[in-house]
């Protein structure tokens, strides 16, 4: 099967102007996630999409290949779906995909053995899709105005965490892997039978705010520092 990573790194971030390019242990975030997709070792093709001439310049460093989208993708406002599939009308062009991975550049400290544990469950165990999860407990609210209301428990019958019976799995926006034909066919990375993979809360900070890239770097430094 020829499998196919999509890293959208688009240089209009606004919470942490041009983020992508923002450096943990020396090395700008985007290419962190390059090299996921290559030490994952069952990628056939890694290819950053972007809009800047900068991001494109470190991912072609970094070994991937570099695929200029269309002014009217990858804004605020759009999600990445369209754009996944702009990406692989134009790669088969050339060659037929048969499955996806899309890796958001803002998961530095994703688990790279689940790339190749995610592909598998698609590739060989009859998933049509997979994502990453994270365990979660928090206690969930709903705002209206000054007024905020309880959505996922009861205060009054209100328990330890540990024992709450919606204790739930959150979406990281680490790692996703589809079908081609489901991404085409459905305009959606996700459907059909969906397994995923399990990560730890710390492989799952999403980069988004100044705070969160301060954290990933905090968690790399102690990391590195172990080895």
């Amino acid at each position: 099967m020829n499998v196919i990573a999509v890293i959208p790194a688009r240089g209009g971030s606004k919470g942490i102007p041009l983020k992508n390019l923002e450096k943990i242990e020396g090395k700008p975030l985007v290419a962190h996630t390059i090299d996921h997709a290559q030490q994952s070792g069952v990628i056939d093709r890694v290819i950053v999409n972007t809009d800047h001439d900068g991001i494109a310049a470190v991912a072609a460093e970094y070994g991937a290949e570099v695929l200029r989208r269309p002014d009217v993708m990858g804004s605020d406002s759009s999600e990445v779906d369209p754009l996944l599939i702009w990406t692989i009308n134009e790669i088969e062009k050339s060659e037929a995909v048969d499955i996806v991975v899309l890796l958001y550049p803002t998961a530095p400290l994703r688990d790279v053995s689940a790339i190749a544990r995610a592909i598998n469950m698609v590739a060989n165990e009859d998933y049509d899709s997979v994502l990453s999860l994270y365990r979660d407990s928090t206690y969930l609210w709903k705002t209206d105005g000054d007024t905020a209301q309880p959505t996922n428990y009861i205060p009054a019958k209100r328990a330890p965490r540990q024992l709450e019976g919606w204790n739930q799995w959150a979406e990281n926006k680490a790692l996703y892997v589809m079908k081609r034909d489901l991404l085409i066919n459905t305009e959606c990375r996700l459907g059909g039978k969906i397994g995923f993979v399990e990560m730890s809360k710390n492989e799952s900070i999403d980069v988004d705010e100044p705070d969160d890239l301060e954290l990933c770097r905090a968690i790399m430094r102690q990391r590195s520092s172990k080895n």
